[in-house]
């Protein structure tokens, strides 16, 4: 049987005889990383198997109440760690929320209800530098009765 190459450690293999579509060798760390895969790929696809693995999850939480607090007591090094890197995660967040009130969101409008019935005059704005999605970016004027000073894009005014 010709060897393959596995799909975690990329060294040549037999496979099984009775499997001849095995993908991964039989070195435990291999075995990990093909289980790791196939519970990943379970829980996006099976809506079941995550409500069930959610659940399981939950159950546990709820006999271990302690289990986090004791846990960063007995590892300060972690708990170091992870304030260290929620502390740079702030930091990238706030420079991005600088760059997010640039950015074209589908749910913009705000909550309340708002009368945006008229005339309005559409301008492509360049200097945005992104977008979501493929979203034109534009600048939405009102066009009042002396429609005529919005600009020179905005040609005639129809009924």
């Amino acid at each position: 049987m010709a060897r393959k190459r596995c799909k975690h450690c990329r060294t040549l293999f037999c496979p099984s005889p009775r499997n001849p579509n095995q993908k991964y060798c039989s070195d435990p760390e291999c075995q990990k990383a093909r289980k790791r895969d196939w519970q990943k790929r379970k829980m996006q696809e099976d809506k079941a198997y995550r409500l069930n693995q959610q659940d399981a999850q939950k159950r546990w939480r709820d006999r271990h109440p302690d289990y986090w607090q004791n846990y960063r007591k007995e590892h300060p090094e972690y708990t170091r760690r992870n304030r260290e890197q929620q502390q740079r995660r702030n930091r990238i967040n706030r420079g991005l929320s600088a760059i997010a009130e640039q950015i074209a969101k589908m749910d913009a409008l705000p909550g309340k209800e708002i009368d945006i019935s008229g005339y309005y005059g559409l301008v492509t704005l360049q200097d945005l530098v992104i977008a979501k999605m493929d979203a034109k970016i534009i600048k939405i004027t009102e066009v009042s009765d002396n429609y005529d000073q919005v600009g020179a894009d905005c040609k005639e005014r129809t009924r």
